[in-house]
């Protein structure tokens, strides 16, 4: 469905245009000084504007490229997703033993329990997967069930997280929580760069505990 305001804007837009144009042409035959401040100004603010879009796509996928999320190891994986669960206001404990049959985190929040598994893949999150981490519900006695990846699910996996009401976080998602918790649109991009590299050191020293 289209959006109302973007097509009301469309709209507009010739309109704009040519109101644009015959001012500058009234001004050139004004003042060629003035003519070519108002289109210096003009051309500034659409490159400015360009600009902002552009470097706001790059810093959605600016955060995971510097942690470099598909290299690390998964006790590192599983690490770096506790201040992000943090952030949210819950309290995170991690499982001590590396073991296919658990979770890799257990959060905590004003009575609500949940438990978190993390997977680092290439390839899409299969609906096997899903029904394997829903049958740690019970054994934890969990209310909520939440899995994250690096990469994305499949189609039948997200049709059994519907059913089971089983979060799902993929790379995109997970790309959106790294940017809230670095608050990358309020910081330079050099700032930035230096609050995820500290981040990563802090999640290696984490894993390796």
């Amino acid at each position: 469905m289209k959006n109302p305001k973007r097509k009301k804007q469309n709209s507009l837009f010739p309109i704009y245009l040519f109101l644009t144009t015959y001012i500058l042409v009234h001004l050139y035959n004004y003042s060629f000084t003035i003519f070519g401040f108002v289109l210096a100004a003009i051309l500034s603010t659409l490159g400015i504007t360009h600009l902002l879009k552009t470097s706001k796509w790059i810093s959605r996928h600016l955060s995971s490229e510097l942690l470099n999320i598909d290299e690390i190891p998964d006790r590192e994986f599983q690490q770096l997703l506790v201040p992000l669960f943090q952030k949210q206001g819950y309290s995170v404990s991690r499982t001590k033993v590396n073991r296919k049959a658990q979770p890799d985190l257990i959060l905590r929040k004003k009575g609500l329990k949940a438990i978190v598994v993390a997977k680092r893949q290439t390839n899409q999150v299969s609906a096997n997967f899903v029904h394997d981490v829903l049958a740690l519900k019970p054994n934890y006695q969990a209310r909520r069930v939440i899995i994250v990846t690096n990469s994305q699910f499949t189609k039948s996996a997200k049709r059994i997280a519907r059913a089971n009401k089983i979060t799902l976080i993929d790379r995109d998602s997970l790309d959106a929580m790294l940017d809230s918790y670095l608050e990358q649109k309020k910081s330079h991009r050099f700032i930035q760069r230096v609050r995820t590299l500290l981040i990563k050191d802090e999640v290696k020293r984490e894993a390796q505990e």
